[in-house]
């Protein structure tokens, strides 16, 4: 059975609100785009990068932003307009991340459940006051953060450290992300069973053979319920 389930963070247990200001965005500059198409741009847009520039989204360079603009504005038939969108988020505040409505009541039934939760994430210094200001990071009993170990998902050593520090072993854990080449490559190099989620079923990673696809975290809840994670 599981004993220990680590989660990524972004998109994972919190999110931000880049589609709704890509809405905004694109308003001001005469274009009608609908919440719905700017979600599905940005899911579609993040899971381009996962999959060909894998990696470089943590980076946050002024030319990777400019980049995921562009993709945003492909999926969206507006690529001739994507440098006055791209100033227009430019004149707004910094995305703030925030726990989906489910993430603490999730962390909460499943350490009820006698299931620890943890996480690993590839993230900056920031990633605990992240964690902090949403109040999860007392629901953790491990973190594992790529900035501070000097480990990047996919590589193994950054799952062996969290392995390490909560003595769990592989097949009594499972691993729940967004990003397959990250995730769920990254846990199978330690053996760890792993869920993908996204949006829309497999919208976006069309490409991928991952057993178990979720649309939300939350899922795994009833997956642990239902015993489908097992050894």
């Amino acid at each position: 059975m599981v004993k220990q389930i680590f989660f990524d963070l972004g998109l994972t247990l919190v999110h931000n609100d880049m589609p709704r200001r890509y809405q905004t965005a694109f308003k001001e500059i005469g274009y009608d785009i609908s919440l719905s198409q700017a979600e599905r741009a940005y899911h579609l847009a993040n899971k381009y990068f996962m999959r060909f520039r894998q990696g470089e989204l943590s980076q946050k360079s002024d030319s990777v932003v400019s980049d995921f603009h562009r993709c945003v504005c492909q999926y969206l038939d507006t690529e001739s307009a994507w440098k006055d969108f791209s100033n227009q988020l430019k004149k707004m505040e910094r995305p703030v991340w925030r726990c989906f409505d489910f993430t603490l009541n999730m962390l909460d039934e499943l350490n009820d459940m006698g299931i620890k939760t943890g996480l690993i994430s590839n993230w900056d210094l920031s990633c605990r006051e992240v964690l902090e200001k949403n109040k999860i990071l007392s629901r953790l009993n491990c973190v594992v953060v790529s900035e501070e170990v000097g480990s990047e998902k996919p590589d193994k050593k950054i799952f062996e450290e969290a392995l390490k520090l909560t003595g769990a072993n592989p097949d009594e854990c499972f691993y729940v992300g967004d990003n397959y080449y990250d995730d769920y490559i990254g846990s199978q190099k330690v053996s760890m069973p792993c869920a993908i989620i996204n949006y829309q079923g497999k919208l976006g990673i069309e490409e991928v053979d991952c057993p178990i696809v979720i649309e939300q975290a939350c899922e795994v809840v009833d997956l642990m319920k239902k015993h489908l994670i097992s050894k």
